[in-house]
């Protein structure tokens, strides 16, 4: 059991703050869409690309943009972003907040507020990540990943 009673647990270092639309979706289908993006989040953290690698879709459709970065796309380009990123000197921590999901068939949605510890600094970023759930492996696999600094004030 999660925080605040909720179904979803803490998983791989990440607590959930989150809305849930639930329209005809089973329980455990959302709790599924968590856990896949539970374990993006955790493979960042502990800089793994083997186990990043198992939670992309490999084709030439991902995207996957990083804050301040162009659009990177398929996943030779998008593997090597990560390869880039987890051979820097410092780690980042993620702490996840604002979570929705909405699920439409074999497409999810997750929008949420990466809120980023790392190199004695803090920001928090916009993301959406979208997952295609693997009709032959039954599993949510990322297909695209967006994220954005977040401002804190608006004009």
């Amino acid at each position: 059991m999660g925080r605040s009673g909720s179904s979803v647990p803490r998983i791989f270092g990440v607590w959930w703050r989150q809305r849930i639309w639930i329209e005809s979706i089973a329980i455990e289908t959302i709790d599924e869409v968590l856990i896949a993006n539970a374990e993006f989040y955790s493979c960042f953290e502990a800089k793994s690309l083997d186990r990043m690698s198992e939670v992309w879709e490999h084709s030439d459709l991902i995207r996957c943009t990083h804050p301040g970065w162009p659009t990177l796309k398929g996943w030779g380009t998008v593997s090597g972003s990560f390869f880039n990123l987890f051979h820097a000197e410092f780690g980042l921590q993620f702490l996840l907040t604002d979570t929705e999901v909405r699920i439409d068939n074999d497409i999810a949605l997750v929008f949420c507020t990466e809120n980023i510890l790392g190199q004695g600094l803090g920001s928090s970023v916009s993301s959406l990540n979208i997952f295609h759930l693997d009709q032959i492996e039954r599993r949510w696999r990322l297909i695209v990943h967006h994220a954005s600094v977040a401002s804190t004030t608006f004009n």
